[in-house]
């Protein structure tokens, strides 16, 4: 299926400067070159800390999931209801197994990955091994924008790298040429910082765009150190793009963020059917539901499973 072309945003005066930081974890959206690319940054340090607090995940856990989650939050900003969000779903035969992460249209996201603590291995010193932890498999991006149907795109894992991933699904799935750069950088006490960069030609890109883009690309630091540096998300796009009239859009927020609920686990609950329901009622104790995402618990008595029987 072929994602429906994006239309282009107006070009208008930047009310967001480069040096303008709220602080915290956030996403710059903007346009430059003339409206022919649109660029996305993020700061995620504090999302994917969080993450790692809830799952206690191991260092290559950390880095495969918090890149997972910074791209994810950039390919979010096409959603255009906060009820939309955006499913990525890597099944892999690495020692991790697999990872999924969820973003919405409020720029929240929540993640898990399949297995949580596996060994570090280093490509260099300093450098995870992210690849060999992925592994070889497949990435699932589900769009789920309120529609009777999902759009649902697959792609085979090019390099287990997530951020090489994403880029191959944009530009086979979705036929978006795109410039994807993720990174976290963590030390002895966990994650110190992590984010992203996106840039995507727009359909009316001349040749000369693309080449000037790859050509920035090219030997671009890596954003771990960028952010190190104390880059914020504007001025990640103003050093990749190096165009003086670039037109922040918007600032947003974003956050770690579970929607589940005892409302939903009961629906879980009723759609497991009658049959399993009322083995499920026959424990005097009941039973204890926990989310994958949040390892929030909840509990429902032998009472309450009777009256959903009823």
């Amino acid at each position: 299926m072929t994602k429906p072309e994006q239309q282009p945003e107006k070009q208008t005066r930047s009310l967001i400067t480069a040096d303008q930081d709220p602080g915290g974890d956030y996403i710059v959206r903007a346009t430059a070159l003339d409206h022919s690319i649109r660029a996305f940054a993020c700061r995620t340090t504090q999302t994917c800390q969080e993450a790692t607090r809830i799952h206690q995940l191991s260092p290559s856990a950390a880095t495969a999931l918090g890149r997972l989650m910074s791209g994810l939050l950039m390919m979010a900003q096409d959603l255009e209801s906060p009820d939309d969000s955006i499913s990525a779903v890597i099944r892999s035969d690495g020692p991790l197994q697999g990872l999924t992460a969820v973003a919405t249209g409020q720029a929240t996201i929540r993640g898990l990955v399949q297995q949580p603590v596996v060994e570090t291995r280093y490509q260099r010193p300093g450098k995870l091994d992210i690849s060999h932890a992925v592994g070889s498999g497949t990435l699932r991006i589900i769009r789920d924008m309120g529609q009777k149907e999902p759009y649902i795109g697959q792609v085979e894992l090019i390099s287990g790298e997530i951020a090489e991933d994403l880029a191959a699904y944009m530009m086979q799935s979705e036929q978006t040429p795109t410039v994807l750069s993720l990174g976290v950088l963590l030390d002895r006490d966990g994650i110190r910082h992590a984010g992203g960069l996106m840039v995507q030609l727009m359909p009316d890109a001349g040749e000369d765009i693309t080449a000037y883009l790859e050509q920035r690309a090219l030997g671009f630091p890596e954003i771990s150190y960028l952010l190190q540096e104390g880059f914020n998300p504007q001025q990640l796009i103003d050093l990749l793009i190096g165009d003086p009239d670039i037109v922040y859009h918007s600032l947003q927020s974003c956050r770690y963020a579970c929607t589940c609920s005892r409302d939903r686990m009961r629906r879980n609950l009723i759609a497991l059917g009658r049959q399993d329901l009322n083995e499920l009622s026959e424990d005097e104790k009941g039973i204890e539901l926990t989310c994958h995402f949040c390892n929030r618990k909840y509990h429902f008595s032998q009472q309450d499973l009777r009256h959903l029987l009823s």
